[in-house]
């Protein structure tokens, strides 16, 4: 049983050598940075969110060019919440046939804006203290050109909401800043919820309507603009935008992953699925010989788990506010991973339905997801 903790401690180290964060330092000098942003924010039935979201921004001591609303068909008091906060609240028109909800959203907030930096961010996140300074400093190291992506930092606040851990870990594996050789690569995708770009390079790229049909549009978005030349880089948001997914329960946390991770996973670099598929298969074989090595020798059986969870925990700490104890149930995030996954499977290959954010998703055996 030894080999197994080797290999799955191999692993784990192998794939998650580093986890690059936000730009920690800020220098006023550089604020405006942050006067040239026009910050787009695509909300549907977002009331319980965009509030926390808005404030934030206001709470900044340097204030963005304009923060623009995107009022996707919201059925909720998200329109007149954003318009109390002072933001422009825009109605996005009827979704046309072949764009999905979001991209369409995005796309006709980047329409109306005036900023010469694009700064897309989902409605569940929020700007810690000099936040939005910190991103803009970050995209000053790559002088302002290309993609800079982000995943905000995942505060949690019940135990199911835990169960996101693997899932995080994915994501970030999938974007090829992670591993022990990402200094020779670039990275090949980015996160969903954070993206920021110069006017200039969201022309070049063609904007999300380059991407109108998927489902998870900025990481698509991010291999688009690589294709088409342009520099992409990734990070954590830990200590200047954070989030809180899945608040209204368990539910609601397996749908929200499972409905679109299959398909997320045709999108990923071949080298990353397989280096990512042997890492979670290695775990897995692990787990399903934890109760035998315990039995066999629970010293060293002691030791081997504590070292493998102390691994992942210096690991997501960098992602989100896990605890030492919480990152020791590795077992049970992964058995909640494969359910998950398997359940995304069977919807992406065997034609099913469901429904996100009162849309259906329709998603169609062999191709990526359609919503109406």
């Amino acid at each position: 049983m030894m080999y197994l903790w080797f290999v799955a401690m191999i692993l784990t180290i192998l794939m998650f050598t580093r986890i690059p964060i936000v730009k920690k330092t800020i220098h006023v000098r550089n604020s405006y940075l942050v006067k040239k942003c026009s910050i787009i924010i695509p909300a549907r039935n977002e009331e319980n969110t965009i509030g926390k979201l808005l404030s934030s921004i206001h709470m900044q001591f340097i204030q963005p060019l304009e923060v623009i609303v995107i009022n996707d068909g919201s059925s909720d008091r998200t329109k007149e919440l954003a318009e109390e906060r002072g933001a422009k609240v825009i109605d996005a028109p009827p979704l046309p046939n072949g764009w999905n909800g979001k991209s369409w959203a995005c796309w006709n907030g980047a329409q109306a804006s005036k900023g010469e930096f694009l700064l897309f961010v989902d409605s569940d996140t929020w700007f810690e203290e000099a936040g939005i300074l910190r991103i803009c400093e970050t995209y000053k190291q790559q002088q302002c050109q290309g993609i800079l992506t982000i995943h905000p930092y995942h505060k949690m606040e019940t135990a199911f909401e835990t169960l996101s851990m693997m899932f995080h870990l994915v994501v970030f594996a999938s974007t090829n800043v992670t591993h022990l050789f990402s200094w020779l690569c670039k990275p090949s995708g980015g996160f969903g919820q954070f993206f920021l770009c110069t006017r200039s390079v969201y022309g070049r790229i063609g904007g999300h309507e380059a991407v109108k049909g998927e489902l998870v549009e900025h990481f698509a978005l991010s291999q688009h603009a690589k294709k088409c030349g342009e520099s992409v880089e990734a990070a954590s948001g830990m200590g200047a935008i954070s989030m809180r997914m899945y608040r209204d329960g368990f539910g609601d946390l397996f749908y929200g992953w499972s409905k679109s991770f299959a398909s997320g996973a045709k999108t990923t670099n071949i080298f990353l699925l397989v280096l990512t598929s042997i890492w979670i298969a290695s775990l897995n074989s692990l787990v399903l010989h934890l109760p035998g090595m315990m039995w066999a020798d629970p010293f060293q059986f002691l030791i081997q788990y504590s070292l493998i969870g102390g691994c992942l925990y210096i690991i997501v700490r960098r992602i989100g506010n896990f605890s030492f104890f919480e990152t020791l149930l590795f077992p049970i995030h992964i058995l909640f991973f494969l359910v998950c996954f398997l359940h995304s499977l069977w919807n992406t290959f065997f034609g099913k339905k469901t429904i996100w954010k009162d849309r259906y998703v329709f998603i169609e055996k062999g191709k990526d997801e359609k919503m109406k």
